[in-house]
């Protein structure tokens, strides 16, 4: 059996009791802090939950998008320098 680890939150006033494994606590943490963060910056209280997890989502999509254009722009260098050492 795997080991596991509690990590005692607070997230949005609430107190929670999470377990993960040890890996996996301090981002864990930082998960927590930034969505506390992401709350804190949210005004409708009653949905605040809800909008968070949109904004950070839709956070991580965009990134995800724009690291998937950045390597594919490396790859196609790549493929043009390969190109031109076997020309030769």
């Amino acid at each position: 059996m795997s080991k596991v680890e509690t990590v005692a939150l607070r997230i949005f006033g609430r107190d929670l009791t999470i377990a993960c494994p040890p890996k996996e606590k301090d981002n864990l943490i930082k998960a927590a802090a930034l969505l506390n963060e992401e709350l804190d910056n949210i005004s409708d209280k009653n949905n605040a939950l809800i909008i968070a997890g949109l904004t950070l989502s839709n956070k991580l999509l965009n990134d995800d998008s724009k690291s998937t254009k950045k390597e594919s722009v490396d790859y196609s260098k790549l493929i043009k320098k390969i190109e031109k050492v076997l020309q030769k």
